[in-house]
């Protein structure tokens, strides 16, 4: 079953331009170079730019730990660490007649 997961991120005021950037990259690499990877999508709030929403689905929990553990993502985590204020991650449940 499809992990569908969602990352909420604040970053600093003065590192939004940087951040955007460095993030766009990270989910182009990780759709790249991740099989499991089936999608990356990245949101900004309109009225708050400081705030980004990630929307990520993975074929299953092992690809998301694939992810979780490969290099460039290590390397974007020590890239952005001093821009991000707060993150927040949710896992979701698919309901409804096509949940299987």
């Amino acid at each position: 079953m499809a992990l569908f997961h969602t990352a909420h991120l604040k970053v600093h005021a003065d590192a939004i331009d940087k951040f955007r950037d460095r993030l766009l990259l990270h989910a182009q690499t990780s759709l790249d170079r991740e099989a499991g990877c089936q999608r990356f999508d990245i949101h900004q709030e309109s009225k708050d730019p400081t705030l980004f929403l990630l929307i990520e689905v993975y074929v299953d929990d092992g690809a998301f730990n694939a992810h979780r553990t490969s290099s460039h993502f290590f390397q974007f985590r020590e890239d952005v660490k001093d821009w991000v204020v707060e993150r927040t991650w949710w896992y979701w449940e698919k309901l409804g007649p096509n949940s299987k």
